[in-house]
Formats: structure tokens, sequence, C-alpha cells
């Protein structure tokens, strides 16, 4: 209960858009000017999202629920706080390896004592690290399954850390909130994605910075892998770009029949006229693998255990399991023909 009373100075009502919120008791939280209430899931998780919301979103919570059952859920149920500073540690490094948003545009040693918004925090593994390195982290999900296991995993270190079901095209703090709002491959999942980064103008202070990663158009994946799945499954033919791309990126459903709703692709031009609002501080391409081409991308793994090369334990937190991370020809052709634009915005 201290660490939402800490933090409830940012928050503001979803219903009258204007009104301060308060904790009511352990159950609810509230809006002191139309008495709206919003409940406690567990004790640093709380539901802020209107009751009823698109089909769209609701097809998104469904299909991210899943996944989240399927990647995150084994591994956080059997943490314990020894094997959660260790498994932390490892994902630090493996993204120093991969030179990851998380560890490049994020300066992890420069974040200690700032407000940071976490947006589509998945399992919890970015917002914890950003709170080992001592940031004032609140996350925000719209799928239950996914803040609940994130905050699970803000509770092994100093309960501090916050989650909510919330929707970033309208997230429930009052504007001038926080100095970095990041996002890793989230936005372009969204029903309306320059909804969400208009939120996140609103919500960043003045000179605040939003640190984001959206997929690349231009990339060995969409033109070698996905589109070419668009095109034979005949996708292409009977759905606008994001949903046909939706249908052949980000894995398979296991426990519903929900297939992803949405996933959008960027050019240059695109993003630039998307952060338009924004100062534009750096863009740069990463996130190649030989593992995204047709055929020959399945022999990838066999051929570099071959040569030694095993799957980094830090990818369980944030992918599940192991990754067999990025080789150096990997990451030189990630900076040409790479799918992730890791962005940082200015205010």
């Amino acid at each position: 209960m201290e660490n939402i009373k800490k933090i409830i100075n940012k928050l503001r009502c979803l219903k009258c858009k204007v009104g301060s919120l308060d904790v009511l008791d352990s159950d609810n939280i509230y809006c002191l000017k139309c008495k709206e209430e919003y409940p406690f899931l567990i004790k640093n998780c709380i539901r802020l999202i209107p009751i009823n919301i698109s089909e769209v979103k609701e097809q998104i919570q469904e299909f991210w629920g899943d996944t989240c059952i399927q990647w995150y859920e084994p591994i956080i149920d059997k943490l314990d706080y020894k094997s959660y500073v260790e498994l932390l540690n490892d994902l630090r490094m493996m993204f120093i390896k991969m030179e990851h948003l998380a560890v490049t545009e994020m300066k992890l040693n420069e974040i200690r004592g700032l407000d940071v918004l976490e947006i589509g925090s998945g399992g919890g593994g970015h917002s914890a690290l950003f709170q080992k390195f001592g940031a004032n982290v609140i996350s925000v999900d719209i799928t239950p399954e996914r803040a609940l296991s994130t905050a699970k995993m803000l509770s092994f270190r100093d309960g501090k850390g916050v989650a909510f079901v919330s929707d970033a095209e309208m997230l429930p703090f009052k504007s001038n909130s926080f100095d970095i709002v990041y996002s890793n491959g989230v936005l372009h999942h969204s029903e309306n994605t320059e909804l969400c980064n208009s939120e996140i103008n609103r919500v960043l202070k003045p000179k605040g910075r939003a640190i984001i990663m959206l997929y690349s158009r231009h990339s060995a994946a969409y033109w070698l892998n996905h589109l070419l799945k668009g095109i034979l499954y005949g996708y292409i033919f009977k759905y606008p770009e994001d949903q046909m791309l939706g249908l052949v990126t980000e894995g398979k459903p296991k426990y519903t029949d929900m297939k992803n709703p949405i996933t959008r692709v960027y050019s240059k031009k695109q993003i630039k006229n998307l952060y338009k609002d924004f100062k534009i501080i750096s863009l740069r391409k990463s996130g190649f693998t030989f593992g995204c081409l047709p055929l020959i991308g399945k022999l990838r793994n066999p051929l570099l255990k071959i040569f030694g090369k095993t799957p980094h334990p830090g990818g369980a937190l944030v992918y599940g399991s192991g990754r067999i991370v990025n080789t150096k020809l990997e990451l030189y052709l990630g900076k040409y023909i790479g799918y992730n634009w890791n962005i940082i915005c200015e205010k």
C-alpha cells in the first residue's frame, strides 16, 4: 500500500479526466472528484482501464495474455530472490551482447532517481532491470496477466515498483509526470499507435525522453519472411497490412484460438512522421539474425551450437527461455537490414 501512496500524485481519473486519485481501502483506489473506483488486483497492481474497451483491444488482451502464460508464468512462478538476482544480471549481460535498446539507448547508469514509465511491460524483466539501477519505475500493460507478472517481478527487490492494467491510448497519469517513457516492441501492436505517442508526449516532463523500439519495414524479416508468408497464405489479399502481419508474427496461441490482431512496420520516413511532435535525438537499426530467413533460418541455431554457441540464460526473463545472441556478423548486418528501429525522442 505504501508504494501506491508514493505515486498517487501522478494518477488521474480515466472517467472524468481531471480528478486526482487516492486510496479508498485495501481493495480500491478512487477519484476524489467523480468517486469512480479502481480495484487492486494484488498489492502493487491496480486495474486502471475502462470497463468497456473496443473489440480489438479485447483481442489484444486475449492473444498477449496467452503468450504471457506460455512465456513468463512458468519462469516467474518458480522465482525466488536468489534466482531473480542471477537472471536479472544475466539479462543485462545478454542485452549488452545484443546491443539492445534497454542498455544502449537506455543509459542504465544515468537513470537513478528518475521517474520511468514502461509501456507494455510484458513479464517485467525490463522494468525490474531499471528498478535495479535505481529508477522509480511504474509499468503499464493492457493485458492483466502481463501486468500481474510485472508486479510480481517488481516486488522482489524493494516493493516500490507498481504495475497497472492500463491502455497506452488513455494513460492514467497527469501531464508532465515522467522523465523517461520506455517501450520495447509494443506500440506497433496497439490499436492506434499515433494516439499512444500523443499520450507519451503528454505524460513526459518538458525535455523528457521517449525511448522506443518499433519494427522496421525495410528489413530482412519483413521482406524475406513476413511478407512472403502473407503472400503464400493469401492473407495479403484478404486483410489490411497490419492485420496480415499480425497473423504471421509473434508466435501461435496455445490456450485460446486468438491470433495476434495487429503488427505494424515503419520506414524511416514513416518513423519521422510518427514522431513529428518530438525532437528525434537518435534513430538506430538493429535486430537481425539469420534465423529470420526462410528455409536456411532453421539451420542457424544448430550450426551455431556446433561452433560452441549456447543459449544465453538471460533470455529467460524476456523470452521465456535462453536465446543464442546475435553474432558479430548479424550485429553488423542489423545496422542495415535489422527489424528494429531504436528511437530516442525528446519532448
